[in-house]
């Protein structure tokens, strides 16, 4: 079978890489149904650009904005990560199950409660500047998303609480009981698929807001690109165009952002997490698609 699995960049995003460690392991010959299905599981994958010739099983994933779906006859929808996702697609609210990254054995309960707060940008904004510096200004410690999903893991489990831009980030945060919140530091960050996934676990959507971007460096090409997208507010409905970057960062830019994520994070009630046995239920509803997937694909079916 074919896993549909996007790497945003090339040094790899965490969260997509999750659907290489848990379908083989939770469907140990899905290798069976190569060439016969594709299969969509943890990450955005859902964007309108789909085979309609072939039958499309989806465990999980969602769209990343609104108008992107496009329905055919061979679409196999198990669950969506969210209510979002399931109404472009014209189905019910049943299908909303959340994140399929929950089902990652990994993501065990415990963490170190007098650790330090974990900041975890987005993979993308990783690479925009050194947010290992800025997080240690404001007494935090970064953690990059482009490591493999169990370093990543192992360094979120050292933390008391969790600031993530990263979507990953926090849902992995919330599926270990790590009290988390949101953060928005570029514009690439993606408001309908946090609103998606946030609706499954009745929680609203109220990111930290950064009022400038941090790059080291960008072309004139570029910085006229950006101003023309802000002044239109581009992408407006799912991005944020206000922090399209237009110059480099200075000291001061890096010293204000730091100063704002560290009086942020003073305030301990900014953090929380879902209820365990919330979660527990949430994963059952998943396991008992996913044992109907295997039975009607034929597949072996070891849930752990």
């Amino acid at each position: 079978m074919k896993l549909i699995n996007y790497h945003c960049i090339d040094g790899g995003n965490f969260g997509d890489d999750i659907n290489l460690q848990l379908w083989e392991r939770l469907f140990p010959n899905l290798a069976d149904l190569n060439g016969k299905v594709l299969f969509y599981g943890v990450g955005t994958l859902l964007d309108g650009r789909h085979d309609q010739s072939i039958k499309k099983v989806v465990l999980g994933t969602g769209i990343g904005e609104a108008h992107a779906a496009l329905a055919d006859a061979n679409w196999d929808f198990r669950w969506v990560r969210g209510p979002k996702t399931a109404s472009e697609f014209g189905l019910s609210n049943d299908h909303a199950l959340g994140d399929s990254a929950i089902l990652w054995p990994e993501l065990t309960t415990g963490h170190d409660i007098l650790g330090p707060i974990g900041l975890i940008p987005h993979c993308t904004t990783w690479d925009s500047y050194d947010w290992i510096k800025v997080a240690s200004n404001a007494g935090m410690v970064a953690i990059n998303p482009q490591q493999a999903p169990s370093i990543v893991i192992n360094q979120m489990r050292s933390c008391s609480r969790v600031l993530a831009e990263s979507l990953h980030g926090a849902i992995c945060a919330d599926a270990m009981g790590i009290p988390w919140a949101a953060c928005v530091l570029a514009h690439r960050f993606n408001e309908f698929k946090w609103r998606d996934w946030l609706a499954t676990i009745n929680r609203p959507f109220a990111p930290l807001m950064m009022d400038r971007p941090l790059v080291r460096k960008i072309t004139l090409t570029k910085s006229l690109a950006n101003k023309l997208a802000q002044s239109i507010r581009y992408q407006r409905l799912t991005r944020h165009p206000s922090l399209r970057p237009v110059a480099a960062a200075t000291t001061d830019d890096a010293r204000s952002v730091s100063v704002s994520l560290h009086n942020y994070a003073k305030c301990s009630a900014n953090f929380t997490c879902s209820d365990p046995s919330f979660i527990a239920r949430q994963k059952q509803d998943m396991l008992l698609r996913c044992k109907e997937f295997a039975r009607d694909y034929k597949l072996q079916f070891t849930p752990t």
